[in-house]
């Protein structure tokens, strides 16, 4: 019996496809004519083998291709997964000069402590004026060049990365946050994660896409940031560690002090401060301007940050140069920056509109209203009521032995558990029983609160059929289902989400520039 060929064993190719793919001359055996005699319109065989079946004990590197791509973990390549560079720079660099510290014991000069605080301070707030405020948000400009330069070489002696890599993961943050597929550091993920786990780790598939993008963002004075992105690890090693080292030292003679604790420890801390806004600020504290996302204020973290707690306030306004708007609002970043305009050094400071943003709290606090009010006794909805005629009601207060039965504003009411603790006393109840007692309810007889008008209303057990536009405006104020459209006054009330160019929930696009 002849043999069957395979059509996976011999294929025909374009001679000119095989040159594209760089084919020509790889494993297997190939046929082709001789170049010098090949034309356009040529073709060359090529035997290819038959691929076998893969092992299932062979997939280790299938595998965990697609685990970083953002399948499960898998703890048998676990070692794929990390990030070196970022693990030696966040966690093994504070962890030697922590051993180190301790091991030998420095002399703990004054000085040596005071230069720390000092370091902690400047490279906190050249972080939040630089790598923050002015490339991810762009909050205001800088008048000359030699300022954003010294910015830029202080910011990286946290080691959190170069300006370039930092802004565009902080931008896919603001438009992602919160959604577990984009977001670089979602708290949803975890305090650990939100926290650490995100800079160690290798980035999704997906999350490192939507960084990519935001890397193609035009940044203020892209010069400035090419350089730092070029030489950053150098930066990095002179102004986290050689300058702290050399300036104790060769002021007080205290190299190894500055090192570990005027270096490493600073940059442990800022570190944790930084990375603290990822994790606690989207995890406690207040929540006045909309409580959609997970950004919270923190006031403790704002001193901790200098000045980035307010992240609720940042994520509704994120060009604002302040991170909130009160006097009051603990930023000394924001402080820093009109200090910097007096001298002349920066400009065109933007901020968010005071209506604007008074508009937004007031939006926040009339949600929270909407909650509560969903959730009180109102009384039986108006319109689910059933519906008696004029005759039907007479009869019923005939028929009603023992009970009480009143007619204020159209609505029936049965206030029999009411009325032996009724402060006008029982006679009135009764005199207004199987009766329309509105007029006397109002004001002729008494001119009941507003609780008292709240109480009557959990008594309720029917209408009387043709009295709609005495009791349409109450329906409407006391049905919890249906949000109010208009205040006492009238005025429209404009919820979050219920803008004219709100349109469902397409995504979350937060703006970040």
């Amino acid at each position: 019996m002849p043999s069957v060929k395979n059509p996976l064993e011999e294929a025909v190719y374009p001679a000119e496809e095989l040159a594209k793919y760089n084919l020509i001359g790889s494993s297997g055996q190939i046929r082709m004519h001789d170049p010098a005699n090949t034309d356009n319109g040529s073709v060359v065989t090529m035997k290819r083998k038959v691929k076998h079946k893969i092992h299932p004990n062979n997939k280790s590197k299938t595998h965990i291709r697609r685990q970083i791509s953002g399948c499960s973990w898998n703890l048998s390549r676990w070692y794929a997964f990390i990030h070196w560079k970022n693990l030696f720079v966040v966690v093994v660099v504070p962890l030697f000069g922590m051993m180190l510290g301790v091991m030998l014991r420095p002399a703990i000069w004054r000085n040596t402590m005071y230069f720390t605080l000092w370091n902690y301070i400047i490279t906190m707030i050249s972080i939040n004026i630089y790598y923050h405020r002015y490339l991810s948000h762009h909050s205001f400009d800088f008048k000359h060049d030699h300022l954003p330069i010294a910015l830029a070489v202080v910011s990286c002696g946290a080691g959190i990365t170069s300006a370039k890599n930092w802004c565009s993961s902080h931008r896919v943050h603001h438009r992602y946050c919160d959604v577990t597929d984009a977001d670089p550091h979602n708290i949803r993920k975890g305090v650990l994660f939100s926290h650490y786990g995100w800079m160690i780790l290798k980035h999704s598939k997906k999350i490192s896409n939507v960084i990519r993008e935001c890397k193609l963002d035009t940044l203020p004075n892209e010069r400035i940031v090419k350089w730092q992105y070029n030489y950053y690890m150098l930066l990095f090693l002179f102004a986290g560690l050689i300058f702290p080292c050399l300036f104790c030292g060769l002021l007080w003679g205290d190299y190894l002090g500055g090192l570990i604790y005027g270096g490493i420890l600073k940059i442990f801390l800022v570190q944790n401060s930084i990375f603290s806004i990822n994790s606690l600020g989207h995890l406690l504290g207040s929540q006045p301007y909309n409580n959609n996302k997970s950004n919270r204020n923190n006031f403790i973290l704002g001193i901790i940050t200098l000045g980035e707690g307010n992240q609720n306030f940042h994520h509704e306004f994120p060009m604002d140069y302040r991170n909130g708007y009160e006097w009051y609002s603990f930023d000394p970043t924001k402080w820093t920056i009109r200090l910097l305009e007096l001298f002349g050094q920066v400009t065109n400071i933007k901020k968010a509109q005071q209506n604007t943003i008074e508009k937004s709290l007031i939006q926040q606090q009339q949600r929270l209203l909407d909650d509560i009010r969903s959730q009180l006794n109102w009384g039986i909805p108006i319109d689910k009521l059933p519906v008696f005629s004029p005759e039907e009601f007479k009869a019923l207060s005939l028929n009603s032995k023992n009970r009480y039965l009143v007619v204020v504003s159209g609505i029936i009411h049965d206030v029999t558990p009411f009325a032996q603790d009724h402060p006008g006393g029982l006679s009135l109840i009764r005199a207004s029983h199987g009766k329309d007692a509105t007029t006397a309810f109002n004001g002729a007889v008494y001119q009941h609160s507003n609780a008292a008008h709240n109480l009557l209303a959990t008594m309720r057990i029917g209408k009387i059929g043709g009295c709609e536009s005495l009791y349409w405006r109450q329906q409407r104020i006391e049905n919890k289902n249906v949000p109010l459209d208009n205040d006492s006054e009238g005025k429209r009330i404009v919820r979050i989400g219920g803008q004219e160019t709100s349109f469902g929930q397409l995504g979350s696009t937060a703006g970040a520039a």
